[in-house]
């Protein structure tokens, strides 16, 4: 039986939301529990920032708050649903083998591709 905390727990994770500032404040970043954009305030003297600076201030303030975000989010997860079930277990031993097939496949092709430029390479200096 689900208590009212559990029951709860999906409003208080879309509710949730982390501020993080960068910029020496002049950039001020909110997002939710799932780490949306939810807004994003920029004073005015930090447009007098070079625009690799406003960018990066903006990559770093999103950044930590959604890394705080997630960590609170985490928190607010229910115990009941952090276990791992036998269910749960099969999926992800089958998605990690899914995962693995399919970068081996991505290896073997790019093998194959630098093979053939490899020998086109040599053909094209023999010439």
């Amino acid at each position: 039986m689900a208590t009212s905390d559990e029951a709860n727990f999906l409003d208080r994770f879309a509710e949730l939301r982390e501020v993080e500032a960068a910029a020496n404040g002049l950039v001020k970043v909110t997002v939710d529990g799932t780490s949306d954009l939810v807004e994003l305030a920029i004073d005015p003297r930090a447009m007098r920032l070079p625009s690799e600076e406003l960018a990066a201030a903006i990559k770093e303030a999103f950044g930590r708050a959604r890394a705080a975000a997630q960590e609170r989010a985490m928190q607010a997860v229910p115990d009941v649903l952090r276990q791992e079930t036998p269910e749960l277990t099969a999926l992800l031993k089958d998605i990690e083998a899914d995962a693995r097939g399919n970068m081996n496949e991505i290896l073997l092709a790019a093998n194959e591709l630098t093979a053939r430029l490899d020998r086109l390479m040599r053909q094209g200096t023999q010439r």
